[in-house]
């Protein structure tokens, strides 16, 4: 108890006070700027403007190597942005892609704290092609799934290009007071072949990369009082096909859902879904699972889950710890209906909720006490802005089930002090109730207290952690429990004189000590690398480790020596390449264990519109006591695009796994006028090494094609 009373207390600390900006107050126009990318309107002519970006990659405050001019503008019902980015035309690198494909790109982004209130912000990028991506930052994290409704222009110009934006005011939380609106706002560009990208304002080297500490009030005035209404009609139709007993079964299935969204407030919203289809358009790309002490987690991309996603961040989750999400929302996995309520009440209380009637599949049908395969889901999540980015926060998570259930409960925050330090924790406490005889099973809980530093020249943190060993959650994502941690990590950055080939230099020393409490063992990590950073985002790093693990009550060693480089080699060719010596277990016997890690990925942008990525991963362990192999696996993966234009493109997808000798092809067709209005067209099928002998599959030297499906999916948003 008092562990928990100092780490709750830790976070009611007294608060420094930021330094103030003077608001930049954007230009109301009454004749809104004709979004093509040509800076001709009357509404830029009358518009503050902003340029004197200085960069903060790879190194802060210098000059940008060309200038950029940020034009703001507004009415009633939208935010307009513009941008001239001066350039070598013949330099500039872009293309023609599908929407959030463009990270490789030239490109501008604006950072947008659409409540001015340090906590959150959207990342809305648009390239030279004026082809889109957008993200959503809290608690340290970006979340690429956003998907924003927002309309975007550009023009390759003699001397550079031009950028322009219109963002309604229906597809972002904001807080209006009598049509009085503040946001903050940073301005940055990125330059791919110089590995530079810039901002406007400049960010401090003493602050860091903490943008929403630093960001530029921005005030609107005459925003018209509107609520959001969201329709969402969506169809699916598919015709699967599957080898039984030496022939096709084939079922089909069609599916009509609807979602609807509903502003209460500008900064509060409603959302509920019926019978939703959280199909995924872009496959997941394979991950080596064989030989794994636990499950793999795949990312969020469905779109219902993601408006208000952010406000799950959980404060000392992710990176390498055990609790990797205090709320993974993939664990509700299929639902029959499911509702949300996210945003803001009053100026600093933040609030999340999920409520979902779970299709569980996973359970034994032929265990009488399961027979039921629907589980109740719910997450309650409040937090309570701070002054900067410092917050504290309450969780709670239930999941219910032919009476048994998990429950979870806990408390989290971060505090901001001498602007480049920050100290962030948690508390959760989790119940668990047996499913098959009703009884209690076991209660367990999670500690952990960090703190960090992140200027220009040093990142660094130390952090401890204790978690037990039956801590459970059936909404979470966690990878180990049963241990006390205690971890040091040193990151300081060196910045060659001159305009040599190394921009930066980068040492890490990173060590820990776990003790794994079943077995009373202790288990260690001491990992160094050094890592250089050239242009054409060029990276190499030579890094090892000296660690152990303890598993089944025995320690085994864990070490590694890895190479890892990328590059953007030319304007339309980027590779990676990570190579690992490890050590490693085999857990199913638990035995010491010696092998090889190798991933490359080849990406090629034949053309403005055609693009072609190539990953390959490889595995392999062996013995140490008798060389003895007991896998390697190879995984390799093709996709080709060509994007048509903005809205169309085709894709292709092969993906071969030489352990389960599986290769399957993928195919898509696909029309996206706006998120959520979309027709989707796809086909795929599944190969095996294998024949049926009249009684049985058995292995084969040719492939049998055992499942093959199809599917249709259109909807279409109505928005008022």
């Amino acid at each position: 108890m008092n562990l928990k009373l100092l780490l709750a207390l830790s976070f009611c600390l007294v608060l420094s006070i930021s330094k103030a900006q003077n608001p930049v107050v954007s230009n109301k126009t009454e004749i809104p700027p004709q979004i093509d990318g040509v800076l001709d309107d009357e509404a830029w002519k009358n518009s503050p403007q902003v340029t004197g970006y200085k960069t903060f990659v790879p190194d802060f405050a210098k000059d940008m190597p060309y200038k950029t001019i940020a034009y703001m503008a507004h009415d009633e019902d939208n935010l307009y942005f513009a941008f001239k980015c001066f350039d070598d035309p013949t330099e500039i690198k872009t293309s023609i892609a599908a929407r959030d494909r463009i990270g490789a790109d030239d490109w501008i982004c604006i950072n947008l704290d659409s409540f001015n209130s340090g906590q959150s912000l959207y990342g809305i990028y648009v390239n030279p092609s004026g082809i889109q991506m957008d993200t959503r930052f809290a608690a340290g994290n970006e979340d690429i799934g956003l998907d924003l409704i927002f309309y975007s222009a550009a023009q390759i110009v003699d001397d550079g290009y031009v950028v322009e934006v219109k963002i309604p005011f229906k597809s972002i939380r904001y807080k209006s007071n009598d049509g009085q609106v503040e946001m903050g706002v940073i301005f940055e560009r990125r330059i791919s072949r110089f590995s530079t990208q810039g901002t406007f304002p400049p960010l401090d080297p003493d602050k860091g990369f903490a943008f929403l500490t630093q960001m530029m009030p921005l005030q609107y005035d005459g925003v018209k009082k509107s609520k959001l209404v969201e329709i969402l009609p969506a169809v699916t139709y598919g015709v699967n096909k599957t080898h039984v007993d030496g022939e096709f079964v084939r079922e089909s299935n069609f599916e009509p859902s609807l979602t609807t969204k509903i502003g209460i407030t500008s900064d509060l919203v409603f959302d509920a879904t019926i019978n939703p289809d959280f199909s995924q358009v872009e496959s997941d790309a394979q991950q080596v699972e064989v030989n794994q002490r636990f499950p793999v987690n795949y990312p969020e991309r469905r779109p219902f889950f993601l408006e208000g996603n952010e406000n799950f961040n959980f404060a000392g989750t992710g990176g390498f710890q055990p609790i990797q999400m205090a709320v993974n929302s993939r664990s509700i996995v299929t639902p029959k209906f499911a509702t949300k309520l996210t945003g803001k009440v009053g100026d600093k209380n933040i609030i999340s909720t999920i409520y979902a009637l779970d299709r569980d599949d996973r359970i034994d049908s032929a265990i009488p006490e399961l027979s039921d395969n629907t589980a109740d889901v719910a997450v309650m999540r409040y937090m309570r802005s701070l002054t900067q980015d410092s917050y504290v926060g309450l969780l709670g998570t239930t999941r219910r089930q032919n009476g048994g259930s998990n429950n979870v409960f806990g408390l989290d925050g971060q505090y901001r002090f001498k602007e480049a330090y920050q100290v962030s924790g948690h508390y959760l406490y989790s119940e668990n109730n047996a499913a098959l005889s009703g009884g209690h099973l076991s209660n367990a809980g999670s500690m952990y207290l960090g703190l960090s530093k992140n200027t220009r020249s040093f990142n660094g943190s130390f952090s401890i952690l204790d978690i037990g060993q039956d801590f459970q959650s059936g909404v979470g994502y966690v990878t180990r429990t049963g241990i006390s941690r205690a971890t040091l990590s040193l990151n300081p950055k060196f910045f060659p004189k001159g305009d040599g080939l190394i921009k930066r230099i980068d040492p890490t020393l990173y060590t820990s000590l776990t003790k794994d409490k079943p077995s009373g063992l202790n288990e260690h990590v001491i990992f160094v690398q050094l890592a250089a950073t050239l242009p054409r985002q060029t990276r190499l790093a030579v890094s090892a480790d000296r660690s152990s693990e303890i598993y089944l009550g025995q320690e085994f060693k864990d070490g590694s020596i890895s190479l890892n480089a990328s590059s953007q080699i030319t304007k339309r060719t980027f590779f990676r390449l990570n190579y690992d010596w490890d050590n490693g277990i085999y857990y199913p016997a638990a035995e010491q264990g010696y092998g090889k890690r190798i991933s490359a990925t080849l990406n090629i942008q034949a053309s403005d519109k055609f693009s072609m990525d190539f990953t390959h991963r490889f595995a392999s362990l062996y013995s140490e006591a008798t060389d003895a192999k007991y896998y390697d696996i190879h995984i390799a993966r093709g996709r080709l695009v060509y994007q048509m234009n903005k809205y169309l493109f085709l894709r292709g997808i092969v993906q071969y796994n030489s352990l389960s000798e599986v290769l399957s092809p993928n195919f898509l067709v696909s029309f996206t006028y706006i998120p959520g209005t979309v027709v989707h067209l796809g086909w795929g099928s599944v190969y095996e090494k294998v024949r049926w002998n009249g009684t049985d599959y058995v292995p084969n030297d040719q492939y049998l094609n055992t499942a093959q499906g199809f599917f249709f999916k259109a909807s279409y948003l109505w928005r008022w």
